[in-house]
């Protein structure tokens, strides 16, 4: 997001996850605009990065998270691992919605 000033930003998981899920409505609604898209994969990345150990997918999900120095790192570490196989299960979940 350019040369902007920084601001950081602590809260508990849970206020996180319920930003992340205001954002998300926010996106469905298509009332955002690019900001708010960017602010919610941020904020996944970060939440994902936050949580206790996981198995399978979501432990793989939550160790690329915490080894991405941005979010751009993470997206295209998840991308190139994960890629594939998140295509399929997003085609299943539209297939059986």
């Amino acid at each position: 997001m350019g040369d902007e000033r920084r601001v950081r930003l602590e809260m508990p998981l849970e206020e996180a996850e319920a930003l992340h899920a205001a954002l998300e409505e926010l996106l469905e609604g298509e009332r955002a605009d690019e900001r708010v898209a960017h602010l919610y994969r941020l904020l996944g990345w970060r939440i994902l990065a936050s949580r206790q150990r996981g198995s399978g997918l979501t432990g793989h999900l939550i160790e690329l998270a915490r080894r991405a120095d941005s979010l751009e790192d993470y997206e295209a570490a998840r991308d190139r691992e994960l890629g594939p196989l998140l295509e399929v299960l997003e085609n299943v979940e539209q297939r059986d919605a």
